[in-house]
């Protein structure tokens, strides 16, 4: 199964446009894609994108981007998506880094890094809908091209918010690989299933999941530039969105949207994934909407989504469902000598099979600390239950070393949401000349509730061992979000 198939042999057929823009209301509907698609493949030809050259896409979300995407794959391309919020003067790293035949951007041209202008051919994202609707056939082949399994066709870039940026590239086996996983994991979707995508293509879940999604299911994929909790209420009450997809963030900013977010209870499905949900947010999503917020586990490296808790209710923060059949994938936990370790042992969560990238690209050090024997090493703390649950318990790199005890910021936030006075907590490590390390908390009150720092500090140390309370409570409007909506401890922890 290649990606063309998973775009282009859709089943069933619909007499619904797949696609629709919620910002400027266009719409494609199946035989216009397959139109615009070959015209852009024909117009990418001229410039010399061929099986294997690498096409740049730093766009936002949008019909262009879809058909941007599904052209390069026409052709035998790789698809190199790059945040939209990438800077035009950063653009390079990325030209240099993909060697690509084109960068497509939404960008002003002036604006592009000179060392890309020498390099690379640019079309600017305003210049796709003109191409891909004029004919361009005498360029284009009659048939798309047909990828063997371990073929690369995408390349998505890591956030980079502890480093330079990673190129993951991902193969067609890896994509056939999770769509099997969610055939046999994720839930039913109907023909009627309305979709709403907010959460960027370039970091994979909507070009690896959402866009196939709806043209195998004969759904609509409703298409967000960016999130914006108001623009989402009026979009799922407009389209009459059933299904919803979204970060820990994204979630509790439409619960603060009051008696407007009561549309929200017309929804089917939402669901919560590439960031720590806590168990008391879950709950108050559940309790004022009356949906289950549902939740999965996965990374770009292993092709998005490993597990889904889809349809059951959690079982605490953490909670990311049972572990898929092994002739699918294979979750494992590795102790501090990668060796693996036995089921409810608390380890490092490695995954093996047929969804894990190829390999970072062009850095085979980077790829060999992280792949051994097999598994990719996530960097994800957490174990397998004895029932093959699989627990997330932090990322390893977050874990606190206090005088060489390990201590999870994931244990502790749990117990300080507890408390009736707070909104939101998160904890990070702070520097200690007796320790090395203690943990320090920063923390979200709910409106009209007051808290001391001594209040919080006495109610934690009644439910944790002394080490993991906090030595210190830092009270905070709001916390620092990375581009996807996700906690920045990084940025936390410098404040």
């Amino acid at each position: 199964m290649d990606p063309i198939s998973l775009f282009w042999e859709w089943s069933p057929e619909s007499l619904e446009p797949p696609f629709v823009e919620v910002e400027t209301g266009a719409t494609v509907n199946r035989e216009e894609l397959k139109i615009r698609v070959r015209n852009f493949a024909g117009h990418l030809s001229r410039l010399g994108i061929t099986r294997g050259t690498r096409v740049v896409l730093h766009l936002y979300n949008s019909i262009d981007a879809i058909v941007a995407h599904m052209a390069t794959h026409y052709l035998g391309g790789i698809s190199c998506f790059v945040d939209a919020l990438v800077q035009p003067k950063s653009l390079g790293h990325y030209v240099r880094a993909t060697d690509c035949g084109v960068i497509l951007t939404h960008s002003d041209r002036r604006a592009v890094d000179e060392d890309a202008l020498a390099t690379t051919r640019v079309v600017s994202a305003a210049e796709i809908g003109g191409l891909s609707t004029t004919s361009a056939a005498g360029n284009c082949p009659p048939q798309p091209y047909a990828f063997a399994p371990d073929e690369p066709a995408y390349i998505y870039f890591t956030s980079g918010t502890t480093s330079t940026p990673k190129g993951v590239v991902l193969s067609v086996g890896n994509h056939a690989n999770f769509v099997r996983i969610c055939d046999r994991h994720w839930q039913p979707v109907e023909a009627s299933s309305r979709h709403l995508a907010f959460v960027p293509f370039s970091h994979g879940f909507g070009t690896v999941f959402l866009v196939p999604l709806a043209l195998r299911t004969g759904s609509q994929l409703f298409i967000m530039r960016a999130f914006h909790p108001q623009r989402v209420i009026d979009a799922v009450k407009r389209y009459g969105i059933t299904h919803m997809y979204g970060v820990p963030s994204h979630y509790q900013q439409l619960l603060r949207m009051g008696p407007a977010a009561e549309v929200l209870k017309g929804l089917q499905m939402a669901f919560c994934a590439a960031a720590k949900l806590e168990h008391g947010l879950m709950l108050e999503w559940e309790r004022q909407t009356g949906v289950m917020l549902c939740e999965g586990y996965g990374l770009i490296e292993t092709c998005c989504g490993i597990t889904w808790r889809v349809g059951k209710p959690s079982l605490g923060t953490g909670d990311m469902g049972p572990c898929p059949d092994r002739d699918l994938i294979e979750i494992g936990i590795l102790d501090e000598n990668d060796l693996l370790a036995p089921a409810g042992t608390i380890g490092q969560i490695a995954v093996r099979g047929p969804s894990v990238m190829k390999g970072y690209l062009d850095d085979p050090e980077g790829t060999g600390r992280v792949m051994i024997d097999g598994w990719f090493k996530t960097g994800d703390q957490g174990y397998v239950s004895t029932d093959n649950q699989l627990f997330m318990t932090g990322r390893i790199k977050d874990i606190i070393n206090i005088a060489g005890i390990k201590v999870s910021p994931y244990e502790v936030e749990a117990v300080l949401d507890e408390h009736p006075a707070v909104l939101q907590s998160a904890v990070v490590p702070t520097s200690n000349p007796l320790y090395g390390e203690v943990v320090k908390a920063f923390v979200r009150l709910r409106p009209g509730f007051a808290l001391t720092e001594r209040e919080l500090i006495r109610f934690a140390s009644q439910k944790l061992i002394n080490f993991q309370v906090p030595k210190s409570v830092e009270f905070v409007e709001a916390f620092p979000l990375t581009n996807m909506g996700k906690l920045d401890r990084k940025r936390l922890a410098q404040a």
